[in-house]
């Protein structure tokens, strides 16, 4: 998986390459694309309010950026 390809894209892609896409219905495709932008939001919430709660210390925030994982 490349850094700028999400989950979504990388499973389409395996699913593609071994000829099962087909069996998807695009409402489940599309219903996955949702699902990821709204754990990306929640995350990137969960790193802002940790950045307010930390006095708006840039350096300490970015670091702890990298403790939140999707869907948290």
């Amino acid at each position: 998986m490349s850094k700028k390809q999400t989950a979504v894209e990388w499973l389409l892609e395996v699913l593609n390459d071994q000829q099962l896409l087909k069996n998807y219905p695009i409402e489940i495709i599309d219903r996955a694309y949702e699902l990821e932008r709204d754990q990306h939001g929640r995350t990137w919430d969960a790193a802002i309010k940790a950045h307010d709660d930390r006095g708006h210390v840039h350096a300490r925030s970015l670091t702890d950026f990298d403790d939140y994982e999707i869907g948290s």
